[in-house]
């Protein structure tokens, strides 16, 4: 398919006006593949790339395009243009770009006014456009497309079977930005003397702790394999991705403990650094009420295989309060409704060993009552087709002024 606004009669008149008017044109072909920078016209400076992303494949323009010196580098394929009208008059708003795909790799428009090279997990046709012989400089010639047109940044996705093309884009002065399964992630910023803008990947994680009270006034309480910093701790983990907090939250207490629970607010916030793979970390403390079965009852909590402790001799704070395992008399769940009393002197215990400065602060959040909790709502957004989104705030009160 050839590129969109491909006029071959016009475009051919256009290189003959060129001609007239220059001696620097030479033919492309003479330099296909090596890097120099072709000529580009004004309206390629104040046109922005138009829609879509470009064809992998396409016929070569009949234009030749023309090349001149640049003292950092040189560089191949910019736009060249096809504006002219039936009677030879050229109009701005006509103005249509038109890119030689063989000296180019395929790239299309992306956020904040950059572009994005897109690689292929394998060979997408009978001419790879990705062949590592000829990436360098087909992306050194994209690279320069991108600054005539004012681009902020360039990015490209390469998979894991093409890892060997990460080294040539690191030759243009790519790094890494982030990866995840087989693909990375590479960015460069383009415009130059002036600060990257671009964002770090991944600043933080999102975790979750339940708070779950039931009728007898005791806490949902669990106790990990390893890592147990307190005798107890409350159910919780990390959010996944695209996952509102009131869904991970209720979630976590489900996978580690097998009891349903309803959302109903947000206690507190703690804010780290350094955590895990070095990342900020946010954990939100939420309310949550068990949901009875159907006579009414609170279902027994069972640990979550691999992850909970599910047989352990019992401490301090373990021995009355652990569930007893039906097969295993003599040995304990370390899943537990635990008395909120205990477990209130356990977070305000002076003793370095089993206190816990947040959830003491927690537990009185808690016993102001729910009224005094952060609330949740769901908000549409001011953004054009983004979804309604939750918000999370301090209880309004009723106006009584009056």
């Amino acid at each position: 398919m050839a590129p969109r606004g491909h006029h071959p009669r016009r475009t051919a008149l256009l290189y003959i006006a060129m001609l007239s008017t220059t001696s620097v044109f030479a033919s492309a072909r003479r330099v296909a593949g090596a890097q120099v920078a072709a000529f580009t016209s004004r309206a390629s400076r104040a046109e922005v790339a138009k829609g879509g992303r470009a064809p992998t494949h396409a016929p070569r323009p009949t234009l030749a395009h023309s090349a001149i010196h640049s003292s950092s580098r040189f560089a191949t394929g910019m736009a060249l243009f096809s504006s002219m009208t039936a009677n030879g008059a050229s109009k701005s708003s006509e103005v249509e770009e038109e890119f030689d795909w063989d000296i180019l790799l395929p790239f299309e428009k992306h956020s904040h006014n950059s572009i994005k090279i897109a690689v292929q997990e394998t060979d997408s046709g009978e001419t790879d456009p990705y062949d590592a012989s000829t990436f360098h400089s087909k992306l050194e010639a994209t690279l320069a497309t991108a600054q005539q047109l004012s681009k902020t940044a360039a990015w490209i996705t390469v998979p894991m079977s093409r890892a060997r093309l990460i080294e040539e884009a690191s030759k243009s002065g790519f790094q890494f930005h982030h990866a995840e399964g087989s693909v990375a992630t590479l960015n460069k910023w383009l415009l130059e003397g002036q600060e990257s803008r671009v964002p770090n990947y991944a600043t933080h994680q999102v975790g979750v702790g339940a708070v779950v009270i039931n009728e007898k006034d005791e806490i949902l309480c669990v106790r990990e394999k390893r890592n147990n910093y307190r005798p107890w701790k409350v159910p919780g983990g990390l959010s996944e991705l695209g996952e509102d907090l009131d869904e991970a939250v209720v979630r976590e207490v489900l996978e580690e403990t097998g009891i349903k629970c309803e959302f109903m607010s947000v206690l507190g916030v703690r804010h780290v650094h350094g955590s895990q793979f070095g990342r900020s970390d946010l954990f939100f403390v939420c309310r949550l009420q068990p949901i009875p079965d159907e006579d009414g009852k609170i279902a027994s909590p069972t640990p979550q295989e691999g992850e909970i402790e599910g047989k352990k001799r019992c401490g301090k704070y373990l021995l009355q309060h652990c569930l007893i395992s039906q097969t295993l008399s003599a040995l304990y769940e370390a899943v537990a409704w635990l008395p909120l009393k205990e477990y209130r002197e356990m977070v305000n215990s002076d003793d370095p060993k089993v206190g816990h400065p947040m959830m003491k602060q927690m537990i009185q959040v808690l016993d102001q009552g729910l009224d005094n909790d952060i609330q949740r709502m769901i908000v549409t957004s001011v953004v054009p087709g983004r979804r309604p989104s939750p918000v999370y705030h301090a209880p309004i009160r009723p106006d009584n002024s009056d």
